[in-house]
C-alpha cells in the first residue's frame, strides 16, 4: 500500500476520546494472511490504538463496521475493517473505551510497579505483556506479566507493592510526552530500547517516566488498586503478575467470597481460615495414616484367612470374596498368596449394587492355567468386563455370588 498522509494520532495525548470524525484516505482488501476477508482502511486521524507495547489493539466501530484489528506499518495506522468504506468519506470511529479504561489501569499499575523497581534496585524492565482471557461467564480478566532482570525477595515485593498503592492515593497526574530528539537527550526514562526519534513517554509524575506507545490514565487514582499475584526467578531475574483496577477488585471480590465459604464450611473466623485449613490437614493426614494401617492389618487378616483356604484345598482356581476389600487391597492379597502357590486365585471385591469388582492373579511358574481364557469365559458367561496379562487380570461382573462361584467350580 503507497500512502502518502500520515495518520494523526489522537490517542497519542488523549486517551478518553470515545468518538472521533475521521475522513477515509484509502480501502482495500487485505491480502495478508489471517486477514483474508478483511477491509484494510487508512484514515487522516484514529483514535484506534493499534497493536503494541504488548498489548492488543483497540476494538469498536467505523460507523456501523466492526473493527477487527489495528496494525501500524510505517507512518500509517491500518484498521482492518469487516465490510469496505469508501475513500473520501467520513466516518465515526467508536473504541470500546470500558476496555480500554481496564487495559490502561493494568499497564499504567505494570509502569508504577516498575518505576519503583527500578528506583529501589536499578533493575530494567525487560518483558512485558497483557494476558486477556474471558471466563465461562464472558466476564475478561486482564493481568499484567511483566520481566525484571534482578532478583527480588517476598519482603520487597510486598513493600514495593505498599508503595505503588500509596502513589495511587496520592492522585498524582499520568500524561504522555511527545518530545522531540534534542528534548530527549534531557529526560531521564526507561526504555527498553535505545529510542530518541519519534519517542513517546508516559509519566507517572513523580515517580516514572517510560518509553510506551499505549493510550495512558489521566491521573494514578485511575489505577484504584494494583496487587502482585505471582513472582517467580526468570533467566536471572524475576517474572511478576499484577492485576489492577477494576480487575484487582473483581479478583478481591471473588477471593473473599471464597474465603467466605471456606468459613463456613471449617466454622471459621475469618482472618483465620489458613490456620483453619492447616488443622484440617494435619487431622486429614493422621486420619490416613490410621487408615493405611486398618487397611494393612484387614489385609493381613485376610491373607492368613486365604493362606490357610489354600492348604486345605486342591481346587486349582479359588475364589475368595472380601466385599470390603478396595483394588490396592485385593492386589495386595493376591500378591502375598499367589506366590508359590500352585493355584489360580481370583478375589471379588469392592461389590457395590451387586456389581463386583475383581482381581485374578497366579505365580509366574504356574503354566498351565491361562488367566486371559478366564476372563474370556468370564464376559462370555458372566458378562464381565475387564482383561489383563497372563500374570493378572481384573475387570467388573455383574453376578451374585452363587453364580461366581458356580463358574469357578466347573473351572475346577
Amino acid at each position: 500500500m503507497n500512502i502518502q498522509t500520515k495518520t494523526k494520532r489522537v490517542f497519542d495525548t488523549d486517551a478518553y476520546i470515545k468518538e472521533y470524525d475521521a475522513t477515509v484516505i484509502s480501502c482495500v482488501r487485505s491480502e495478508k494472511e489471517g486477514f483474508e476477508g478483511l477491509f484494510e482502511t487508512v484514515t487522516d486521524a484514529t483514535i484506534f490504538s493499534p497493536e503494541g507495547g504488548g498489548q492488543k489493539s483497540d476494538v469498536g466501530f467505523f460507523d456501523d463496521i466492526e473493527v477487527a484489528d489495528v496494525r501500524e506499518e510505517g507512518e500509517e495506522i491500518i484498521h482492518f475493517l469487516k465490510s469496505e468504506v469508501k475513500p473520501g468519506e467520513t466516518v465515526t470511529q467508536k473504541i470500546d473505551f470500558d476496555l480500554r479504561f481496564k487495559r490502561m489501569q493494568n499497564h499504567n499499575a505494570e509502569h508504577l510497579i516498575c518505576g519503583l523497581i527500578h528506583a529501589r534496585f536499578g533493575y530494567d524492565n525487560v518483558g512485558f505483556h497483557l494476558s486477556e482471557n474471558t471466563d465461562e461467564n464472558g466476564n475478561l480478566r486482564i493481568e499484567a506479566i511483566m520481566d525484571v532482570d534482578g532478583p527480588i525477595d517476598t519482603e520487597a515485593l510486598k513493600e514495593i507493592e505498599l508503595a505503588a498503592n500509596k502513589a495511587i492515593a496520592k492522585n498524582v497526574p499520568i500524561y504522555a510526552l511527545l518530545p522531540s530528539s534534542e528534548e530527549a537527550e534531557k529526560i531521564n526514562f526507561r526504555s527498553k530500547l535505545d529510542i530518541r526519534e519519534n519517542l513517546r513517554l508516559v509519566v507517572i509524575e513523580g515517580f516514572d517516566v517510560c518509553a510506551c506507545c499505549a493510550p495512558c490514565l489521566r491521573s494514578s487514582s485511575e489505577i484504584q488498586l494494583v496487587k502482585i499475584l505471582d513472582s517467580m526467578p526468570h533467566r536471572g531475574g524475576m517474572r511478576l503478575t499484577l492485576i489492577a483496577g477494576l480487575d484487582a477488585i473483581g479478583d478481591y471480590i471473588f477471593l473473599h467470597d471464597e474465603n467466605r465459604q471456606i468459613m463456613k464450611m471449617l466454622s471459621s473466623e475469618r482472618n483465620n481460615t489458613a490456620e483453619s485449613v492447616s488443622n484440617m490437614l494435619e487431622k486429614a493426614s493422621a486420619s490416613h495414616e490410621e487408615t493405611v494401617l486398618l487397611k494393612k492389618q484387614i489385609t493381613n487378616l485376610f491373607t492368613e484367612k486365604l493362606v490357610s483356604r489354600l492348604k486345605n484345598d486342591d481346587k486349582k482356581i479359588n475364589v475368595f470374596f472380601a466385599p470390603s476389600l478396595d483394588e490396592v487391597q485385593s492386589r495386595n492379597l493376591i500378591n502375598e498368596t499367589a506366590a508359590g502357590s500352585m493355584a489360580v486365585i481370583a478375589v471379588m471385591f469392592a461389590k457395590n449394587e451387586g456389581t463386583y469388582r475383581f482381581v485374578i492373579g497366579k505365580d509366574e511358574n504356574l503354566k498351565d492355567i491361562s488367566l486371559n481364557a478366564i476372563a474370556k469365559k468370564m464376559r462370555e458367561e458372566l458378562s464381565a468386563r475387564g482383561g489383563g496379562s497372563e500374570q493378572m487380570v481384573q475387570g467388573s461382573v455383574s453376578a451374585a455370588e452363587e453364580d461366581i462361584v458356580s463358574f469357578f467350580d466347573k473351572l475346577n
